[in-house]
């Protein structure tokens, strides 16, 4: 299974769950509540009133997105005993840009504004709290998940493990080894799937790297 933002979920199976934006959906409600909040009297009844209602939208949020990932973890598992999934450095997907600085010593644009986007996406998607939810339900009924690497999991094709090199906005892969045609997330579904079928099989491969270097080393036995 590939996680992202673009697809919430891609499973080698073909099936592409939707991200669902529980924190979008109610984010200008949100907001609303907060302009107002520094117009009251600090601990006023009013003031009281309003943080209440503010903790009580943030909490509802919270609940629906724990509540949809349990019933998606209970969907996923409902026909297989194993889930292939990357080994997400999430704290490293949410890290701030590092501040760039000019030669006269001001501070240049980094990046920063459009990454606060995709942290809050991020973070929306609560990608680490999924996992977790993965790993329970695994273990109350009795099932296994199973990590891979993440690197070059998107920029190499499933069949033949050639390296397709594609930016963020690409969202096809075309393999032109193969002749792989298939959107990327499903191909690094795929991928996934395949690494984590062969690190079943044998400790060493548990990366793409590894998997390229076992290929090449069948393929070099193969040669007369």
């Amino acid at each position: 299974m590939d996680l992202g933002l673009f697809y919430y979920a891609v499973t080698s199976d073909g099936e592409f769950v939707e991200v669902p934006k529980f924190f979008r959906f109610s984010e200008h409600r949100l907001s609303k509540l907060q302009v107002r909040l520094p117009n009251k009297p600090k601990h006023s009844k009013s003031w009281k009133i309003l943080k209440r209602k503010i903790a009580k939208l943030h909490q509802l949020i919270a609940r629906q997105r724990l509540d949809w990932q349990f019933k998606l973890a209970y969907h996923l598992f409902s026909d297989c005993q194993v889930i292939f999934l990357e080994d997400l450095q999430i704290a490293n997907l949410v890290r701030r840009c590092k501040a760039k600085l000019g030669s006269d010593g001001q501070f240049l644009p980094n990046g920063q504004s459009a990454k606060s986007g995709l942290n809050k996406s991020l973070q929306d998607a609560a990608f680490g709290q999924f996992v977790q939810v993965l790993e329970y339900v695994a273990w109350k009924l009795g099932k296994r998940i199973i990590k891979v690497d993440p690197k070059g999991t998107s920029q190499h094709c499933w069949q033949c493990l050639s390296k397709v090199p594609k930016s963020l906005s690409e969202r096809w892969h075309s393999c032109p080894e193969c002749g792989q045609e298939l959107d990327r997330d499903y191909n690094s579904a795929l991928l996934i799937q395949k690494i984590g079928l062969l690190s079943t099989q044998e400790e060493d491969i548990t990366s793409v790297k590894t998997a390229v270097k076992a290929s090449l080393a069948e393929e070099s036995r193969a040669l007369p």
